[in-house]
């Protein structure tokens, strides 16, 4: 069974209808089937009916092998930029709306949430509710605001999510990258994506998070940014500098091994890296879809690896299916 855990889904008639907080509602507009959806988080457009509809999306991903797919917020709908009340609203109405559409099609979509992470309070509140509706996962940005994932202020959430047993979708948000420059806008999704997802990651290893969250379950977006290859470094660095090892008691690249990965590198040797660096039992599909930067053949990628058909299956989706209790 082949399951894709990063995907973006748009609930458009939610979204589109929200009944509270109409002012602060993202915009929604269809035209000639082509889907454009902008909020105070970024826009995205000329999106295909996959983006909205389940039926349409089905269909495209029996042409991409993919039996089972996490649908999820798309970055641009964490509302982390919203004042509380209305980030709570818009949290609520997006998961209960993608958990309806992973209940209209149980064999082949689970829902993945989101929540309002600048209020703790509030996110953890929905987190339960999340876990309660049938939520599989919530997605989370690589920081909020200003603030870093390893600020002591998110301690209560995280402490939350290892209880609940829910796995966190780790993806880069786009706010501060500047797009008065064409170059640097050009590579916000190229290179501050996964540059986000890198110090991300590492500011959590050397903070100790996953030592003082020993149950905590990340799946980084875009096969972990440069983790897997800048890990080495953070390495020698570790034996350099005593104030790196103040927090963690073993060398970062250790911590590797609590963490899912997917393969949206787009490239086999890449993704070969990857599995050499990370293990094959933390490498998970990731499509994007429907992304124009998402990668619509993984199951092709994975087939072309020179990995044991053990290693190929857990990949395709034993990973997926241990990472969301599936």
């Amino acid at each position: 069974m082949n399951i894709d855990l990063h995907s973006h889904f748009f609930p458009i008639e939610a979204l589109g209808n929200p009944g509270q907080h109409r002012d602060k509602a993202p915009k929604v507009q269809l035209t000639n089937g082509r889907l454009t959806v902008s909020s105070g988080g970024g826009m995205r457009g000329n999106l295909g009916a996959g983006a909205h509809d389940a039926v349409a999306r089905i269909q495209d991903l029996d042409k991409m092998s993919i039996d089972i797919q996490a649908i999820s917020p798309s970055p641009i709908m964490l509302f982390y930029w919203e004042e509380r009340a209305a980030a709570s609203y818009f949290s609520r109405l997006q998961n209960e709306a993608i958990q309806r559409i992973a209940q209209q099609h149980p064999n082949r979509f689970v829902g993945f949430g989101s929540v309002p992470l600048q209020s703790v309070p509030d996110s953890i509140a929905i987190a339960e509710e999340a876990k309660k509706i049938g939520l599989k996962g919530l997605e989370i940005g690589t920081s909020v605001g200003a603030k870093p994932l390893d600020d002591p202020v998110f301690e209560p959430f995280f402490e939350a999510t290892e209880s609940l047993d829910l796995l966190l979708f780790v993806h880069p948000v786009e706010d501060g990258i500047d797009t008065d420059d064409p170059i640097n806008g050009m590579l916000g999704n190229v290179l501050h994506f996964p540059f986000r997802t890198t110090l991300m990651i590492e500011r959590m290893i050397l903070k100790g998070m996953f030592e003082k969250h020993k149950n905590l379950r990340l799946c980084l977006s875009h096969g972990g940014g440069l983790v897997a290859y800048n890990i080495w470094r953070l390495d020698h660095a570790f034996g350099q500098r005593p104030e790196f090892r103040k927090s963690i008691s073993q060398k970062p690249s250790e911590y590797l091994k609590k963490i899912y990965f997917d393969t949206i590198v787009h490239s086999v040797v890449a993704l070969d890296y990857l599995i050499c660096a990370v293990g094959a039992d933390r490498v998970v599909i990731g499509t994007d879809y429907p992304m124009a930067m998402g990668d619509f053949d993984p199951v092709g990628r994975i087939k072309e690896l020179k990995i044991s058909e053990q290693e190929r299956s857990r990949v395709l989706g034993a990973n997926a299916a241990e990472a969301i209790r599936l």
